[in-house]
């Protein structure tokens, strides 16, 4: 019996290319921007989840520096906009992976087209630590407060690495496209 490849699904097309696109598009243009806003209104510039990388001390600092309200302003955040923003920018990276991949008749290596929703696991993880530590604050949230950092730099690892794959396999479409056209 022939086992059934999940990238071959009928719902990965340019149509579901193409929404995901314009979701992305009008999120990085319209919604990211307005979310950007609110934190600079308090203040907030600097947030742990912006950082490649940070130390349990230095989340602490974040944390303190937040005061009340905007560590009651950065959870109400992780658990409305950053429940979607993950979900937007995953499934744009996903579907388009899919997408660009089966245009390039590429039959290896299908486990990197999973990259993006191993980021969104990652942010999600680092959303649910940093807002347990806000949110115990003055407490120390042991264990916890040292697994964000680490969290946090594994989301913009395999975010990174999504784009990447992504622009290559458009690439690698585009040069294909190219060579027809020379012929």
């Amino acid at each position: 019996m022939k086992k059934t490849n999940p990238f071959k699904l009928k719902h990965v097309n340019g149509y579901a290319s193409l929404i995901t696109l314009i979701i992305f598009i009008v999120f990085v243009i319209f919604v990211l921007p307005n979310e950007s806003q609110k934190s600079e209104v308090l203040g907030l510039i600097s947030g742990p989840d912006t950082s490649f990388f940070y130390s349990a001390d230095e989340l602490y600092r974040i944390v303190d520096a937040y005061g009340i309200i905007g560590r009651q302003f950065y959870i109400r955040q992780r658990f409305t906009f950053d429940i979607i923003w993950p979900i937007v920018y995953g499934s744009f990276l996903y579907i388009n992976s899919i997408y660009f991949y089966k245009k390039n008749n590429i039959n290896k290596h299908t486990y990197l087209l999973y990259l993006p929703i191993v980021a969104v696991v990652f942010d999600y993880f680092e959303n649910i630590m940093t807002s347990i530590v806000m949110y115990r604050y003055p407490n120390q949230t042991i264990i916890i407060d040292h697994m964000a950092g680490f969290m946090t730099s594994l989301k913009w690892i395999t975010l990174s690495a999504s784009f990447v794959i992504l622009v290559y396999f458009i690439f690698i479409y585009g040069m294909n496209k190219l060579k027809k056209m020379a012929l």
